[in-house]
């Protein structure tokens, strides 16, 4: 069962073209930040070991992108300065026809204190700012390629979007958060940006071998909401088309592949993943669970899931910060809720999970 397979059908919607545009990796510049360490000792920081934003360079070199393409700057050596100092004449090196993917991993901010509500990306040096309208500003001044591909895991990494929305360049972007959302500190974004560029069949949703820009987003969406309790975002602007095929898929699409569901194991039901399937049994993943513990089950042990929610317009209490605020719900996706805040802006919107509503009163 695909319980969230309609949203995919307002992804694909654009795409019914003849013949579909394909990623270039041999023109392809990648511009990755991933910062896990920080200068600042009360500044959460995350382990070097099985970090997947290294995986994901690996596999866009296994792709193609030459090595003299891409420059990957990590922790230490992640300082404002040192990263704006190089970005510039990294991008001036493209031609007309290339592409540039942008990655960022770490932690984002976003400023409460000011109207406009402006993001920025952390680097080592925590004092420093590194905002996304520069990051903008920088691709727009010295970039010259044909598109330009943005992506970030972390916090409020949805500025991207909105950001992208107010530029007139060619470009798709998709990142772990909405912008007024804080982000998971696993790589399940990562590693759905691993699993597009290594032709995963679980992103091939429609069985026709390509995995396109839209079956990745909805690939992500889906994963970062199932398993992490978060929304993920995603944006065309200047005529990107969705049905960029980003790879060939490494083996056949199953109809349950994919499947996000429940299973039954040692008396108690949990979310689980369908991987594979065969002779009335499938292979599935536990979400937050290594992968030494998969296993097959029989379809009997399966059953949808099907998680609670409130209904648009009701009048409820969120969480944020460890208190609660009356709001209203605006939508409904995936179980999770994109609520308004009483008295706040439309900016401060938020996506959030079951477990910070309440009824009003």
């Amino acid at each position: 069962m695909k319980p969230w397979l309609p949203f995919l059908a307002l992804l694909l919607c654009p795409v019914l073209q003849a013949e579909s545009p394909a990623w270039q990796p041999e023109k392809t510049w990648v511009f990755a930040v991933g910062v896990l360490k920080f200068d600042d000792p009360t500044t959460t920081s995350y382990p070097d070991e099985g970090r997947a934003d290294a995986e994901l360079i690996r596999v866009m070199e296994e792709r193609g992108v030459p090595q003299n393409h891409i420059l990957f700057i990590k922790n230490e050596q992640a300082t404002r300065d040192n990263i704006v100092r190089q970005f510039g004449p990294f991008l001036q090196q493209a031609n007309p026809d290339d592409t540039l993917i942008f990655y960022y991993a770490g932690h984002g901010m976003r400023d409460y204190k000011n109207a406009s509500r402006p993001c920025s990306f952390l680097t080592y040096d925590t004092e420093s700012k590194w905002t996304v309208t520069s990051i903008f500003e920088n691709v727009d001044k010295n970039f010259r390629g044909r598109q330009v591909i943005y992506t970030a895991d972390c916090c409020h990494s949805g500025s991207l979007v909105v950001e992208a929305a107010r530029h007139r360049g060619r470009s798709a972007v998709l990142t772990s958060a909405h912008v007024s959302s804080t982000s998971t500190g696993n790589w399940t974004f990562t590693n759905s940006l691993v699993q597009m560029f290594q032709g995963s069949p679980l992103l091939d949703f429609d069985d026709n071998t390509q995995i396109t820009f839209s079956e990745a987003a909805h690939h992500v969406v889906n994963e970062m909401a199932f398993v992490e309790g978060q929304h993920a975002s995603s944006g065309l602007n200047g005529g990107f088309p969705a049905d960029t095929v980003m790879a060939v898929a490494t083996g056949k699409h199953t109809p349950r592949m994919g499947d996000l569901i429940e299973g039954e194991s040692q008396g108690k039901w949990w979310k689980a993943e369908v991987l594979a399937e065969k002779d009335g049994l499938v292979y599935v993943t536990w979400p937050g669970w290594g992968k030494k513990y998969n296993e097959w089950l029989p379809v009997a042990q399966t059953r949808p899931f099907h998680p609670k929610t409130f209904n648009v317009g009701d009048n409820v209490q969120a969480e944020w910060r460890n208190h609660w605020y009356d709001a209203r719900v605006l939508k409904v996706e995936l179980g999770l809720h994109l609520v308004h805040y009483d008295g706040f802006a439309d900016s401060d919107d938020e996506w959030v999970r079951l477990d910070r509503l309440r009824e009003r009163g």
